[in-house]
């Protein structure tokens, strides 16, 4: 059984070792994605000031919800996406969306809007960084 365990365990690392090395040196780096890391502690009950419909200044309509001590964010017919407390009315998405609220939240700012869930024709018409706002 442990001569088992030993031969399963060389052939992962040999196979490990040859993967690495495979790869060659023009692929030194990868790109690993992971949740928002952030110090900052949230609430649930504090989200309540923010789930609301918001119409932006662009016209479209943004409205909030949440799911236990899980936030999302969700344009009109496009897909929910989940954001992250970061700091006091500050959220973040996973694709680098800003969502900053203000005035006990009758006031919003979203920073690089064009990369919340959209149609793909629509988000090639929105220059990088765009910002939106909002107040209710």
């Amino acid at each position: 059984m442990k001569t088992t365990l030993l031969s399963v365990a060389v052939a992962a690392a040999l196979s490990i070792t040859t993967l690495a090395h495979a790869a060659g040196p023009d692929n030194e780096s990868v790109k690993i994605s992971a949740p928002v890391a952030t110090d900052f502690k949230f609430k649930p009950q504090e989200f309540s000031d923010y789930l609301y419909s918001y119409q932006l200044s662009n016209g479209e309509r943004l409205r909030f919800t949440q799911k236990v001590a899980h936030y999302y964010a969700q344009l009109d017919g496009q897909k929910k996406v989940e954001i992250f407390p970061v700091a006091p009315g500050e959220f973040v998405t996973h694709a680098g969306t800003r969502i900053s609220f203000a005035d006990a939240g009758f006031e919003l700012t979203i920073d690089n809007y064009e990369r919340l869930p959209m149609s793909a024709q629509r988000a090639a018409q929105l220059p990088a960084g765009t910002t939106v706002v909002a107040t209710r």
